[in-house]
């Protein structure tokens, strides 16, 4: 059995590769193309297993098929997080008409199951509820940045395919936690910044964190006991902002900020930087007004039924914390 692993230099599907490899299963990993895989990505290959690392256009509908020809599973973990306007085309080459080429690859060479990592912005709290759950969606219309609107469309693209006979489960993983954060994520990018003492203020809002490792584990777990055609979200704890800056200050010694900042003043400052100021960094503004109710998750459907791990996220955000100083020389 061969299983293709979409996005290996990423922080979920590195580690993806490295619990197939630790089971010693012939893998190969799809890497963005001219991206070289990192000493990290070697050092967990198991001497004498069938590996290939390749370098994958998810636009190539040809280099695709390739790719997945003659591999029985597919975890497609590969998608573009940018909230730059002028990566509008690159965010529809990638994350859609790259998981539409997936699909319909792996739907075409019958491939027995495939996993699509999907991710937060595709679900959100049902009406007066506080607790985000895998029957909880949003609409096209209610999503307001090309990144969003690209992550459901990718996610509509694979449910059509499974439509058609493909046997999909869709996982969402919800903030990760861990080492080879390397672009990094939108949270390990406030990481960074906090490890810098860039944070001066905080908002009131709360998270869902869970270790990157689990994350990994838990789409294993999904290939082998996911229902066709069910989602799963790979959380684990709930945490307001207060408990997580304790620990982040705890954890790294730098002080946290004392001051939450009011929403309204959140999204002006954030306009001008972006805005009026050309900068990159920050969070969007429809990102800041989400963040107004805290991103909490309900992961019991993935415990009970998949048997998802469930490891101690401090100790994860130590790795974290880590790895990046790490990476960054801070």
């Amino acid at each position: 059995m061969k299983i293709l692993v979409t996005g290996a230099g990423g922080l979920i599907g590195s580690h993806i590769v490295e619990e197939l490899a630790k089971q010693g299963i012939p893998l190969r990993a799809a890497y963005r193309p001219g991206e070289v895989p990192e000493q990290a990505d070697s050092e967990f290959m198991i001497d004498g297993l069938e590996t290939e690392a390749i370098g994958l256009n998810l636009n190539d509908r040809n280099a695709v098929f390739q790719a997945v020809k003659d591999c029985q599973m597919v975890f497609h973990a590969e998608y573009l997080c940018s909230f730059d306007s002028s990566d509008k085309g690159l965010l529809q080459a990638i994350n859609v008409e790259g998981t539409k080429n997936i699909m319909e690859a792996s739907l075409h060479h019958g491939v027995e199951k495939v996993v699509h990592t999907s991710g937060m912005e595709t679900l959100k709290a049902a009406p007066g509820q506080d607790t985000i759950r895998e029957t909880d969606g949003v609409t096209l219309e209610e999503l307001k940045t090309d990144f969003e609107r690209s992550r459901y469309q990718a996610e509509r693209e694979a449910i059509r395919f499974k439509q058609q006979g493909l046997p999909l489960v869709i996982v969402h993983p919800t903030v990760c936690l861990g080492t080879r954060d390397r672009e990094p994520t939108l949270f390990g990018n406030y990481l960074r910044r906090y490890l810098e003492g860039r944070t001066h203020f905080y908002l009131d809002t709360g998270l869902n964190l869970v270790d990157v490792v689990d994350v990994a584990k838990g789409h294993l777990l999904a290939a082998k006991r996911g229902q066709v055609g069910g989602r799963y979200i790979l959380g684990n704890q709930n945490v307001y902002m207060l408990e997580l800056l304790r620990n982040l200050e705890a954890i790294s010694e730098v002080a946290a900020p004392t001051t939450a900042l009011p929403f309204g003043f959140a999204k002006l400052g954030n306009a001008l930087v972006r805005g009026i100021l050309r900068r990159r960094g920050g969070l969007p503004t429809p990102l800041i007004q989400r963040l107004r109710q805290p991103l909490f998750f309900d992961s019991t459907l993935a415990r009970e039924e998949l048997g998802m791990p469930q490891s101690n996220v401090w100790e994860a955000l130590r790795r974290h914390l880590i790895d990046l100083k790490t990476i960054y020389g801070i």
